[in-house]
């Protein structure tokens, strides 16, 4: 089973800053979950408004495909290196 992400780490190093956030995700989910679960009747109503156009499928596919692509960014790190600066993110 795949977990979601808990933490972002964000490093920003150049000449003048040095800057090292750590953003922790397990505190931020589960708002963005009760976000979700309120906004679950609206979502619904406007797929059923939009089914006949077309749009009402791929509404209701969105919140699962979101989940998914978020649970995905689990072990992601990237680094850009240029010059003097550096801005690594890391998302374990």
């Amino acid at each position: 089973m795949k977990r979601p992400p808990y933490l972002i780490r964000i490093h920003i190093n150049n000449r003048n800053h040095n800057i090292n956030l750590w953003l922790p995700l397990f505190i931020i989910l589960p708002i963005i979950f009760i976000l979700l679960l309120i906004l679950t009747p609206l979502i619904l109503v406007a797929a059923v408004v939009l089914w006949h156009s077309g749009w009402g499928r791929p509404l209701l596919m969105t919140a699962p495909a979101t989940l998914g692509c978020l649970y995905a960014l689990r072990g992601l790190e990237v680094d850009f290196k240029q010059n003097e600066e550096r801005v690594y993110i890391s998302i374990r």
